[in-house]
């Protein structure tokens, strides 16, 4: 038996396996999240058919006051003391959306002259059309930059990587979940209490399955149940769902780029030290859970409000703030490079496993 930190859906629940136990019933959940994004309950409520080691609890709950800007800039100083400390780069996947423009507001408000030297923007062309204005004024001529297709080259080397990655998870902000519900029943239903007869009509549009359908949602009910935090209305419904299953998944993901010539460099001390979501610290994980009521407003351009006001405090692009919608990002890295399938708990990565290796009879889908 392999525990393994991170797993491709898809070689996961491929019909070649729907032999096993669970594999099949798995599949379904992949009609509504992401089929790129591996699933794993924090919490242990669930069990999925693979054998998963946790790398990433969710903390447990206390109150915390400061501020959401105030920890943004305490990780942007942070990752670039880091990098100083080092003697290394620090490279940022920038897509010109909402999550990575803070991330680099966040960096050049607390950056010295120096540290500012040692940033190097990853971008495409689809970066600098989706948010032109930041690179001409605060990008171009400013930072270094290189374009984001060679980021897989920076992958298991020295230098530190961030990125706007596990923002979506502190927010909620679910383009497979809320905003298609938002679509079907409206705007308002954002801070209605859910309901299951509500969620049965959207989760029975991707099902098609009646059975299948209240199955999940009996199955969803303890997860929400094993929240630190009440679970009333659709928005927190979305948040926790992403939330408690994602986020082992989005903090790993890249390195499933990893090059074969730098894959013996991935160890733990390498996910600690050069793999630095931005948001993917206790803190920011505590702001969220202290704060349901910053995620959105009433409207989905209203989502990341309290980001967008950041941003626009230093840009003062106001177009910006009012019309920037949360958009599924296009993640350059998911093209044009081949990628492993499995990463273990010794940090070995494969590119294929026999699934005898990795399965859990003992699942929640069976």
């Amino acid at each position: 038996m392999t525990e393994l930190i991170y797993y491709n859906p898809r070689a996961v629940v491929n019909e070649m396996n729907w032999n096993l136990l669970g594999i099949a019933k798995f599949s379904y959940l992949f009609k509504v999240f992401n089929p790129r994004m591996m699933l794993h309950d924090r919490t242990g409520t669930l069990t999925m058919p693979v054998h998963i080691k946790s790398l990433f609890p969710i903390p447990a709950f206390r109150k915390i006051e400061k501020t959401y800007e105030e920890i943004c800039n305490e990780r942007a100083a942070e990752i670039l003391q880091r990098a100083e400390m080092l003697g290394v780069l620090v490279y940022v996947f920038w897509s010109g959306g909402i999550d990575s423009t803070l991330v680099i507001v966040s960096l050049l408000k607390n950056a010295t002259d120096t540290q500012k030297a040692n940033i190097v923007v990853l971008l495409s062309g689809e970066s600098i059309t989706e948010n032109p204005r930041f690179y001409q004024e605060h990008i171009r001529g400013k930072l270094r930059t290189k374009p984001s297709t060679t980021f897989h080259s920076i992958v298991g080397t020295e230098h530190l990587i961030t990125s706007g990655e596990l923002n979506d998870q502190l927010f909620g902000a679910s383009i497979s979940l809320l905003q298609p519900l938002m679509k079907i029943f409206g705007d308002q239903i954002i801070y209605q209490p859910y309901r299951r007869d509500i969620l049965f009509q959207f989760y029975n549009l991707k099902f098609e399955n009646a059975e299948m359908t209240n199955f999940y949602l009996d199955l969803i009910d303890r997860l929400i149940r094993a929240a630190p935090i009440p679970i009333i209305t659709y928005s927190d419904y979305a948040w926790w769902l992403l939330f408690a299953l994602d986020w082992q998944s989005v903090f790993l993901r890249v390195l499933q780029f990893t090059p074969e010539k730098n894959a013996r460099n991935i160890t733990m001390e390498y996910v600690r030290t050069n793999l630095n979501p931005f948001f993917g610290t206790e803190e920011f994980q505590l702001w969220s859970m202290n704060n349901p009521d910053k995620r959105i407003k009433n409207t989905w351009s209203s989502f990341k409000w309290p980001c967008k006001d950041i941003i626009y405090d230093f840009t003062k692009d106001a177009d910006y703030r009012d019309t920037k919608l949360k958009m599924a990002s296009i993640h350059i890295w998911q093209y044009r490079n081949e990628s492993y399938k499995f990463i273990d708990e010794s940090m070995r990565l494969f590119r294929e496993m026999d699934p005898i290796e990795y399965y859990n009879p003992n699942n929640s889908f069976w």
